[in-house]
């Protein structure tokens, strides 16, 4: 059985983790130039940006925006590139009603789930990125795990980086 090791982010906080299963051989923590997790060996392969919640991804889109959109651009040389959210398309296009910020911060904010959505789908269009919408941090762990062993079919890659 083909297995892969997976590399997170030494900058990803509160991420997920890979324990050494099934086809997981495990997971390193390294820098990585884009993304917060990839394969070892793959890394010019699948990027996988993960979303905690429809706050952060504002901060992204706001005050953040040119970081983030350099990192798309950085993208662009990676042939699967996916943003993972850990939160629904429901929370996004209501954001920032009953979303975890104070109330006090919400009545100044300009940023709203519409707008995000809109520069989700110009990304989605300008970079080729995949938003995938997974509700709750369980199912975009799920998800993403899922489309590493996708990679490991579609590739024939080991662990050991060996007949990619």
């Amino acid at each position: 059985m083909e297995q892969y090791e997976v590399i997170r982010d030494t900058r990803e906080r509160q991420g997920w983790y890979f324990p050494k299963k099934d086809r997981c051989a495990g997971m390193i923590d390294k820098g990585l130039k884009t993304g917060d997790y990839t394969l070892r060996g793959y890394e010019d392969i699948v990027c996988i940006e993960r979303k905690a919640s429809p706050e952060e991804l504002a901060l992204n889109l706001g005050k953040h925006k040119d970081r983030f959109v350099r990192e798309l651009e950085r993208m662009k040389d990676i042939e699967h590139r996916y943003i993972v959210c850990e939160f629904s398309l429901d929370e996004l296009l209501n954001f920032p009603e009953n979303s975890r910020m104070p109330e006090e911060k919400k009545k100044g904010l300009r940023i709203t789930g519409r707008y995000m959505i809109r520069c989700l789908i110009e990304f989605g269009i300008k970079y080729n990125v995949h938003v995938l919408y997974c509700g709750t941090k369980v199912n975009a762990f799920k998800v993403t795990e899922s489309i590493f062993k996708r990679m490991v079919e579609n590739y024939g890659f080991t662990a050991t980086g060996i007949e990619r």
